[in-house]
């Protein structure tokens, strides 16, 4: 579940209890353990250097026979929740059981591994929700084959539009290079938009840092804990990635081609970068941490300061009442025709010097 920073209400989302859903079966059983519930589709680019064609949306019995042999293939499949149509994808590409178990299972790290003809990368490509200020994140699954670009996501809506209007138009690097770039191309798309995402993080930390030196008192630990835990999601996320495109660019395949590995490093140096802003940012939500527990304290002092001194004032004025108040016969302060009034001034004089004294020592 996750709370809602603004209403306190709580939401489902993808979490570790949705491998429920696979518990007790076999290696390779296709199993979504996504919430997306969408219609899926299918998008084909088949594209060179000189021409391009789209076909979408695509039925996915015709998969096969739209690929084009003699140029590189994009098909991006939206709608992860009919696994039939995902097992039909793996038959038509001969793509391993494992691998699309892999694809389906949205709660696993990034992660890149390679097999014998295919290249698998999974990533999170993540959504900053304004309304609710929070991270909202989407797993985006490559299969990279010989000129084949299969890439898989949950949901409508992506940071690929772009990418798709510049092919079209023939002023993209990719209709030049291999399959291989493209699949950089579009990780690199999804890296871009962490920035974006951080950008907002970055507000709301500032927006939250404003309030809380100008007044404590509008800041919850509430919303203190939901941006930590934000961080803390998004280190999830790229610390693996990162690791990932490390061991990428060390490794030798023939899926990737070597012009593209100084681009990856490139990939890297971003996430990179990525990282040390996320892990600055978790410093200064533990110190807004930490300056509003001091806020808190610094309050309470404030209080028990002023009950303390009205406390320290009122004793001995306690104390001289007490005495008074005592029923002896032989108290001849009582029988004076002016000892009221001389102990009511006396015991005003008393307390007006220790309030000047106290207030001499800065005490209050």
């Amino acid at each position: 579940m996750r709370t809602d920073r603004k209403t306190g209400k709580t939401a489902k989302t993808p979490s570790v209890r949705n491998y429920r859903k696979k518990a007790g079966l076999p290696p390779g059983t296709l199993v979504y353990t996504g919430n997306n519930e969408v219609e899926p589709s299918l998008d084909l680019f088949s594209y060179n250097r000189s021409e391009i064609s789209r076909v979408y949306p695509l039925n996915p019995a015709e998969t096969e026979s739209n690929i084009r042999q003699d140029r590189n293939n994009w098909l991006n499949i939206c709608g992860l929740n009919n696994t039939e149509t995902i097992e039909l994808t793996g038959k038509t590409f001969a793509i391993h059981a494992l691998l699309l178990e892999d694809v389906l299972n949205t709660e696993s790290l990034p992660k890149i591994e390679i097999y014998d003809d295919t290249v698998f990368i999974c990533l999170k490509m993540i959504r900053w929700n304004e309304e609710k200020l929070s991270i909202e994140a989407e797993q985006i699954s490559f299969l990279i084959k010989n000129k084949l670009l299969i890439s898989f996501q949950e949901r409508e809506g992506d940071v690929f539009e772009t990418v798709r209007a510049r092919m079209l138009s023939g002023i993209s690097k990719a209709r030049e290079k291999g399959i291989d770039f493209l699949a950089y191309v579009l990780i690199d798309k999804i890296v871009d938009n962490y920035f974006l995402v951080l950008e907002k993080i970055e507000d709301e930390i500032e927006n939250i840092e404003s309030e809380l030196l100008k007044d404590s008192d509008k800041i919850t630990p509430i919303q203190l804990l939901h941006i930590k835990k934000q961080l803390i999601l998004l280190r999830k996320y790229f610390y693996p990635l990162r690791d990932e495109v490390r061991k990428l660019l060390r490794d030798d395949n023939e899926l990737i081609d070597r012009k593209t590995i100084k681009y990856l490093s490139d990939l890297h140096d971003h996430l990179q970068n990525i990282i040390h802003t996320t892990e600055g940012f978790r410093d200064t939500s533990t110190g807004l941490m930490e300056l509003y527990s001091s806020n808190v304290s610094n309050k309470m002092n404030k209080i028990m300061k002023t009950l303390t001194v009205v406390g320290a004032i009122f004793i001995p004025l306690t104390f001289i009442a007490g005495i008074y108040g005592m029923n002896f016969d032989y108290m001849p302060e009582l029988h004076f025709h002016y000892g009221y009034h001389i102990v009511m001034a006396g015991m005003a004089l008393l307390g007006i010097g220790m309030v000047i004294y106290m207030r001499s020592r800065k005490w209050f």
